[in-house]
């Protein structure tokens, strides 16, 4: 099956349409989280040291956390009214957070660094002794099992974005649905129509936002013959994602739930269902030896944020609430698109045309017409998102029997100018029709795509000489910049008081730590 275009229907785009969307779009909301590992900066070499407590508490900070691995460090932004506002507070977030990096820096690539030679020497992220702590740790303990410890090295941006209700409210009476529609069956329709889109065009993001096409010799789970080898760095010539390949997280387990798509209840009780669905490989690890818990559980996913998926539906969790009960209890409350590579040349990991590209192609996807996918579907979905990462910029590859990739991405940012323009209008900005004509230029040969940039520069420099170059650059571009003296003491009181927090979550445990994990996996 060919992979067809998403539409976005003509009577959307008349222009009395177009003015009610600009004020609808008024009601979007952003965040980001970006993930960067630390590393010395001399050598380039995974950072072996805790969690900088100038930083605060990994478990209860708000804004500065870890992923994976003790060196991967997260950060969070809260909501904001435009995806200027969210890179705003990222940039402030990186300032406060390289002063406390002496002797180290933030790596700015999706792959890797210089990794230890052991897989067991890639720290674990730390949560502190508190039950809920300790259940982090041990699913990443689980993750290492599973996939080895390398797969929590890897580093990327999520975008997270929501409608308001108003919008989804518009678009359901465009599209036939009676007045009096619960609000919250419109907005999960909605935002699942908007998941099925985004799959049908992730092929482009990739190709234009990718930006990992080389690892370094010690990323080990490798496919060599694919790569091009200069010194320590493997090159795989055009390609434009090697994060969002199946270097990642891949697994003949994963690969058995197919996740559905098409609704809120199916795709809830498949991720639930994977939760408590034993699997024979996880099994034989066993559940514990001397040092505790191996894994949370012994089924095909621990908890359903295994399940590597490029866009999730969320919403805010309670605390102890697994992801899934949440999604069941009360919708679907914002996308998080997971697809995105770390910029290396911008130093907050995304650029302002990034995320307004971004931006824009999701709200595109909102407003497409959808139809529920088909198995066959879905085969073609992940075929060409499989040959977009490893190989998206070799002339040879084609989106279909009459297009390149390049040709049918023309084609569909062929149709958004007035979406575009209704976003300028919305954040009385310019920058969505500017970054939609820059993913022109990029994609009929005007300027380089990203992963092309890249991949000069590591043929130029090698994959961790230019790695270390711009994450040296970048930090002494945030030492030049000050924070306000009251967002200084803010960030400086936050981390204290995360600390202070999570003693006390430490000290309040009650029971014991099975009985909890028992708890939690069960939840219903």
């Amino acid at each position: 099956m060919q992979l067809k275009l998403p539409t976005i229907p003509p009577h959307i785009l008349q222009e009395n349409h177009i003015d009610v969307l600009s004020q609808l779009f008024t009601g979007m909301r952003f965040g980001l989280e970006k993930e960067g590992l630390r590393v010395d900066k001399a050598s380039g070499q995974l950072a072996q040291t805790p969690h900088p407590r100038d930083l605060g508490s990994a478990l209860t900070h708000p804004h500065i956390t870890t992923d994976y691995s003790e060196a991967l460090l997260e950060f969070v932004t809260g909501t904001h009214i435009s995806p200027h506002a969210a890179i705003q507070e990222l940039e402030e977030l990186h300032i406060f957070a390289s002063s406390a990096l002496k002797d180290q820096r933030i790596w700015p690539l999706s792959m890797p660094c210089q990794l230890p030679e052991s897989d067991s020497d890639i720290p674990l992220a730390y949560y502190g002794e508190s039950h809920i702590g300790r259940l982090k740790t041990v699913y990443r303990r689980g993750l290492g099992f599973r996939y080895g410890r390398q797969m929590q090295t890897i580093a990327g941006v999520h975008f997270n974005l929501s409608f308001s209700d108003d919008l989804w409210a518009w678009k359901a009476a465009l599209d036939g649905h009676p007045d009096g529609t619960d609000h919250r069956i419109i907005r999960d329709h909605g935002y699942f129509h908007t998941i099925r889109n985004f799959r049908r065009i992730q092929w482009l993001i990739m190709l234009l936002t990718g930006s990992s096409p080389s690892v370094d010799e010690s990323f080990r789970l490798l496919a060599t013959d694919r790569f091009t080898v200069t010194g320590r760095t493997r090159l795989a010539e055009g390609a434009t994602s090697l994060r969002m390949s199946d270097l990642g997280y891949q697994s003949a387990a994963q690969e058995s739930i197919n996740i559905c798509f098409n609704h809120l209840d199916t795709y809830c009780n498949t991720l639930s269902n994977a939760v408590h669905h034993p699997w024979p490989t996880y099994e034989g690890l066993g559940l514990k030896d001397d040092l505790g818990f191996k894994q949370l559980n012994t089924a095909v996913l621990q908890i359903e944020n295994e399940y590597y998926s490029s866009i999730r539906p969320k919403r805010i969790q309670q605390p102890g609430e697994r992801p899934v009960r949440a999604l069941i209890n009360r919708g679907v409350e914002y996308l998080e698109v997971r697809a995105i590579d770390l910029n290396p040349f911008a130093r907050n990991g995304i650029s302002e045309h990034e995320a307004s590209l971004i931006t824009l192609l999701m709200t595109a996807s909102a407003l497409a017409d959808s139809p529920l996918n088909s198995t066959e579907e879905c085969i073609a979905i992940d075929g060409i998102n499989a040959r977009t990462s490893w190989a998206g910029r070799r002339p040879e590859q084609r989106f279909d029997d009459h297009s390149t990739f390049k040709q049918a991405g023309l084609k569909f940012l062929g149709s958004l100018d007035p979406i575009a323009e209704a976003l300028n209008t919305a954040f009385h900005t310019e920058s969505f029709t500017g970054a939609l004509e820059h993913a022109r230029l990029r994609l009929d040969g005007t300027c380089p795509l990203l992963s092309e940039e890249i991949e000069q520069a590591v043929i130029q420099n090698g994959h961790l000489a230019f790695g270390l170059a711009r994450a040296n650059q970048h930090h002494e571009s945030w030492q030049t910049v000050s924070l306000t003296p009251e967002k200084l003491a803010t960030m400086r009181r936050e981390a204290q008081e995360s600390l202070t927090t999570e003693q006390q979550m430490a000290a309040s445990n009650e029971g014991s730590f099975d009985a909890f994990v028992d708890a939690y996996i069960h939840q219903r």
